[in-house]
């Protein structure tokens, strides 16, 4: 990855180097706990692991203003995560709208990281088609009109105009293509920066808005895949109001000054580095 890709803009007073450095001692000794471990180990990196994606699910639709509260979101989740089938037919919008999210995140989970498919378009538009499935748009736009399929009509957030609409195909396309070419290069050069990498594609394309709704979400939902992925953490973000305007500052700035994705990429590193810790004491038989 080149070094626009692994910037950082920090964000308090410890410098995202050493925010780094104490992210992967903490990933080492994770890894390391897990593997000596064994099944307890591993049991309990998955009860934590599907705790932390209910919370991303939460923190992800509060700041859309959307779904239930925390504990019914986990509930949901987590029935969810383990295979069971929820009906989603003749419900409240809110409470549609987290078991949506939680098989958006389980299908785009399952295809990134159990199956090891590469970031493409398809999982993309079918993570989305599920994400939104039976909701209409804000303005009343079925369901049928956008789920899962590129926008034809130009949106913009504040004074953010997005990539005019046909444009966004072959915006898309081209994601999909530098994104695996970084994958490409990372596995040639044995260097890899999870942290940036999610935050770059977070951005970059949440700065498309391929869909006419949802495209916060799914930039989310892409953002945690990644990470998952190439880093055994998930991130929760917007989770209560502190969290969220920081969120939505970070975006706005991003969006108006052009500057990139590096202060996402410290946030994104401060709270991977929480989760990190947060697995580490419940390996050592300690509660947070």
């Amino acid at each position: 990855m080149d070094s626009r890709t692994r910037a950082y803009v920090p964000l308090g007073d410890e410098t995202p180097q050493d925010m780094f450095k104490k992210a992967m001692s903490f990933f080492h000794t994770v890894h390391d706990k897990v593997t000596k471990g064994g099944e307890e180990g591993v049991q309990i990196v998955t009860d934590t692991l599907t705790r932390q994606l209910a919370y991303t699910i939460f923190g992800s639709n509060y700041i859309e203003r959307a779904g239930l509260g925390l504990e019914e979101t986990i509930k949901i989740c987590e029935r969810i995560f383990r295979g069971e089938k929820i009906n989603a037919e003749d419900i409240p919008q809110s409470r549609r709208e987290v078991i949506q999210h939680a098989l958006a995140m389980q299908h785009i989970m399952t295809e990134m990281v159990a199956k090891d498919q590469p970031l493409s378009e398809e999982i993309i538009l079918q993570t989305h088609r599920i994400l939104t499935n039976n909701i209409n748009a804000p303005g009343g736009t079925s369901w049928h009109q956008y789920a899962g399929k590129y926008r034809h009509i130009p949106v913009a957030a504040g004074s953010t105009n997005f990539v005019a609409p046909r444009f966004v195909p072959k915006k898309m396309e081209e994601l999909i293509q530098e994104f695996n070419s970084d994958i490409e290069k990372a596995e040639r050069t044995k260097v890899l920066d999870p942290f940036t990498l999610a935050a770059k594609y977070c951005n970059d394309f949440v700065m498309i808005h391929p869909f006419l709704d949802g495209n916060g979400r799914m930039c989310r939902l892409i953002l945690n895949a990644i990470l998952l992925k190439y880093a055994g953490v998930v991130v929760s973000i917007g989770e209560h109001d502190e969290s969220r305007d920081e969120y939505i500052a970070i975006q706005k700035r991003a969006g108006e000054q052009m500057e990139g994705s590096g202060e996402l990429a410290s946030l994104v590193l401060r709270k991977a580095m929480g989760r990190y810790r947060t697995l580490k004491q419940k390996l050592s038989g300690k509660s947070k």
